[in-house]
């Protein structure tokens, strides 16, 4: 059997040193409209400026990177008209939730920031060796590892959500075999008392609405088993979520911009646990729990949607899992 290579991707060189210096020439503060902060800021003991920013690409200068646009050539893609100096936070945010700062924007800032320099006439001028730091902070191989490292942490946070569900699923089975056996039980002595009237109208009853039940210890046997699978689920269950909820964590850190995204993911994980660790008996299509597993794995394709550059709304969704008001089993302890 063969293998199969993969195509390299394009790359192309990243902005030359001449050019990182005409950027910070004709701007002092972000490109973001509202952003204050200037592109170097003064240490207020030793009076020496400190590189406060990063330079964008308006659009990617590695395919499948952010806005990578394929019919723009090299030339263009390294020259200044693509290149948009950001604080260090706005710089992060724009990279790692393109969906929501589309290149039409980003030009946007770019002709803002040059119009404000026009006006104000203020601009770093900086020296050789500064171009070369805010290029090494910029396009370096630290840039490219942190973008691994986010790609890495949210593929994990996807991974361990995927085994949340499979293993929340696996003990549903032993769960819904003892509520079926609870069910059966009930269902047998009902029959064995039955038929049911009701005695003024004469109306036939089932043996719900007869409130007939069957023997107290019967019930707390089916109801100790159904406890017990419900342990049983709580103690596989737990060490997942405890484990997703740590990698959420890793994503916060390497992508802060996902922050957001990562809540409503653990937020989702908490209430599969929560559904997976109770059964309600009036529910035979475990409605609760398959609400659950679906606001997870949409919570996890959202979170994958903002980092791949797909569209997703700025907002997270906050939804609840609606608890039954019917007669349930309460939480395994």
């Amino acid at each position: 059997m063969t293998g199969h290579t993969r195509p390299a991707q394009t790359e192309h060189r990243p902005p030359t040193e001449a050019t990182v210096k005409q950027l910070y020439a004709t701007a002092f503060r972000c490109g973001k409209p509202e952003c204050p902060r200037p592109l170097y800021r003064m240490n207020n003991e030793t009076g020496e400026t400190i590189l406060n920013s990063r330079i964008a690409h308006i659009h990617a200068r590695r395919q499948g990177g952010p806005r990578w646009n394929p019919q723009m050539t090299e030339a263009d893609n390294r020259s200044a008209g693509n290149l948009l100096p950001l604080c260090i936070e706005d710089a992060a945010e724009v990279d790692e939730t393109p969906a929501h700062y589309p290149a039409d924007l980003l030009r946007e800032w770019k002709r803002e920031q040059l119009r404000e320099y026009d006006t104000i006439q203020r601009a770093w001028p900086i020296t050789d060796d500064q171009a070369a730091e805010a290029a090494e902070q910029s396009f370096g191989p630290q840039q490219e590892a942190a973008a691994t490292a986010a790609a890495a942490a949210v593929a994990q946070v996807a991974r361990c959500a995927s085994r949340l569900v499979e293993t929340s699923r696996q003990q549903r089975r032993a769960a819904a075999d003892a509520a079926a056996g609870w069910q059966a039980m009930r269902a047998r002595w009902a029959q064995s008392l039955g038929p049911f009237f009701d005695p003024g109208t004469g109306d036939r009853l089932t043996s719900d609405e007869a409130q007939v039940e069957p023997p107290r210890r019967d019930t707390e046997e089916c109801e100790s088993a159904l406890r017990a699978t419900l342990r049983t689920a709580k103690e596989a269950i737990e060490p997942v979520a405890t484990d997703l909820v740590a990698e959420l964590g890793a994503v916060r850190v390497v992508a802060r911009a996902l922050g957001l995204r990562c809540d409503q993911v653990e937020q989702d994980a908490r209430s599969l646990v929560s559904a997976a660790t109770q059964w309600d008996l009036s529910d035979p299509g475990d409605g609760v729990w398959h609400q659950a597993v679906a606001r997870l794995e949409a919570a996890v394709q959202a979170l994958g949607a903002v980092w791949h550059e797909e569209d997703a709304r700025s907002q997270p969704p906050q939804p609840t899992v609606p608890q039954s008001e019917a007669t349930a089993c309460p939480p395994a302890a």
